[in-house]
């Protein structure tokens, strides 16, 4: 699933942007400034801070600006005067070592100077007179920009760093300071959003994402809306798996929504993972007609689709138990990349099912040659040979069967042409009985070793990721040591291009691992073009 980087951070809103922004929009948002007096010169020291390029210049300004804001008259011009302290005291959060409360004196009020100021609190609270003033959209748009200063910039990408950390508390702290000072864009939520979901109160994840989805209305936050109404789809299906009745009604509407809305604008990422949320949807619904539906065209079609599209197809339709559909697209898959593990494992899985082991156990042979450190690749072997024992056991009894009934009709034949018609049909069944006995055996002994393989691996490896750019591909993966001692471990992997020709290699050191204990790796393919990997039996 994709999820919000842990190194999401967003674009710095600078001061000295935001000076030439104000400028542009106060033509259009007609606040007074000018009166009285202390509130002008406020102004003033407020425009010579934001052109100062050091603090040391900035400071003494702004200083000065709260010291003549709070010398003004209050009943004089509030809204101007608001505006204007809004401003500077948004100004002052951009300051070194301010941070967000701060003692009075430092900011240049007069009186009790050794109190302290809750400056988002400060902020929130004068730009809402004006705003409360001058509901106009394009004041809106103004004191907006000013909101989503420094300071909250900063508070923003500490949640986002804190929810990835896991410091969940203090993640909801400062995301609901951060919409204190501007609850209009979508981060907050987002992370109270996470937060929820990390603590399983689904109710309140589903209500933060759709908060979230409804604040990402500008275009500059598409791709944060396109994972939040994937997160909130997913957060909505998982949900409805589990619930029942009225309960369960909502859940599905709430995730067919979230999904429908992403297909209408997936962008370069998320078209896959709406289609398969659809199908997903139909299936906890008991939409036959829908989940099938969400995948025809790859169907019809797989051609035109890539290799990821038709993975994602083939897996709607294998879990719905749609396997005739589900094997037709992951041979299409397989066409398209016959190297990846995925396609391998499902196709060969598939073909046992559906008692096809003739074409299961070779697609299976090939996964093991790619991934032969995993024992579930070994058990569709075992389990294919198992299955071909009994249907060449099958076989054997049937011509033996054959074999015996020519036999008594020769003993019992009076005529001696028949009696030899007889012979002769019974010895043509003799090298097929022992064509038969010898799949036979061959068939207990194949699934004897890889019975044996499945349960005796010195080392498991799993993979947890494989990602790949136009430059690189990243694999990441845990390998589990089976042995009763500690070990230490170099993994070759070798990465494929569609041709199947090695394109880069990775020379991995594992360890060292505990006996019966795991540990992570992760390599890295620098080359472009990757689309699978294989990797040799680990050296310890």
């Amino acid at each position: 699933m994709p999820a919000f980087g842990r190194n999401a951070v967003l674009p710095a809103m600078l001061v000295a942007t935001m000076a030439t922004l104000a400028g542009a929009q106060q033509k259009q948002c007609e606040i007074d400034e000018n009166s009285p007096n202390q509130v002008a010169r406020a102004v003033l020291d407020l425009q010579i801070a934001q052109a100062a390029t050091a603090p040391e210049a900035a400071m003494p300004k702004l200083k000065d600006a709260i010291k003549l804001l709070s010398e003004a008259d209050k009943s004089r011009n509030p809204v101007g005067r608001n505006f204007a302290l809004g401003k500077v005291l948004v100004l002052w959060m951009a300051q070194p070592n301010i941070g967000l409360t701060a003692k009075r004196g430092t900011l240049g009020y007069t009186t009790d100077p050794e109190g302290t100021v809750d400056l988002v609190a400060a902020v929130d609270s004068a730009f809402t007179v004006v705003e409360t003033a001058h509901p106009e959209p394009e004041c809106a748009a103004l004191i907006g920009g000013w909101r989503q200063q420094k300071g909250w910039v900063q508070m923003v990408n500490d949640a986002i760093e804190l929810a990835n950390k896991d410091n969940l508390d203090s993640a909801v702290t400062v995301a609901k300071r951060s919409l204190q000072l501007y609850r209009n864009a979508p981060y907050g939520y987002l992370v109270l959003g996470q937060v929820a979901a990390k603590r399983n109160q689904v109710k309140e994840a589903i209500g933060y994402y759709k908060q979230t989805v409804a604040a990402a209305k500008d275009t500059s936050y598409a791709e944060v809306k396109r994972q939040a109404l994937y997160t909130l789809g997913t957060i909505a299906a998982d949900a409805a798996e589990q619930a029942s009745g009225a309960e369960k009604t909502d859940y599905v509407a709430t995730a067919k929504g979230a999904f429908d809305e992403l297909a209408k604008d997936p962008g370069a990422r998320y078209g896959d993972f709406a289609r398969s949320g659809q199908a997903r949807v139909a299936q906890i619904s008991g939409d036959t007609t829908a989940l099938r539906a969400s995948y025809a065209e790859q169907l019809a079609k797989p051609e035109a689709f890539p290799y990821n599209a038709l993975m994602q197809a083939a897996v709607v339709a294998a879990r719905a138990s749609q396997t005739q559909d589900a094997i037709k697209l992951f041979e299409a898959a397989y066409k398209t990349n016959p190297y990846h593990r995925d396609v391998l494992y499902n196709l060969a899985r598939l073909y046992m099912l559906d008692s096809m082991y003739a074409k299961g156990l070779p697609i299976a042979k090939q996964l093991v040659a790619v991934d032969p450190a995993n024992s579930d690749n070994f058990q569709l072997l075992a389990i294919g040979w198992a299955a071909m024992q009994k249907e060449y056991t099958k076989k054997l009894r049937a011509q033996d069967s054959t074999a015996k009934a020519l036999g008594n009709k020769a003993n019992t034949a009076r005529a001696a042409t028949a009696q030899k018609a007889y012979i002769d049909s019974a010895a043509r069944v003799q090298p097929l009985i022992k064509a038969y006995s010898d799949s036979v055996k061959q068939a207990v002994d194949s699934a004897i070793k890889y019975s044996d393989l499945m349960t005796k691996l010195p080392v498991r490896i799993s993979f947890t990721e494989f990602t790949s750019t136009d430059a690189k591909t990243t694999l990441s993966g845990s390998l589990t040591n089976n042995a009763d001692t500690d070990k230490s471990y170099t993994l070759k992997i070798d990465f494929v291009d569609k041709t199947g020709a090695v394109v880069a290699t990775a020379s991995v050191p594992v360890g060292p691992v505990k006996a019966h204990s795991s540990a992570a790796f992760s390599a890295v393919g620098n080359a472009p073009g990757i689309v699978a990997f294989k990797y040799a039996p680990p050296a310890s």
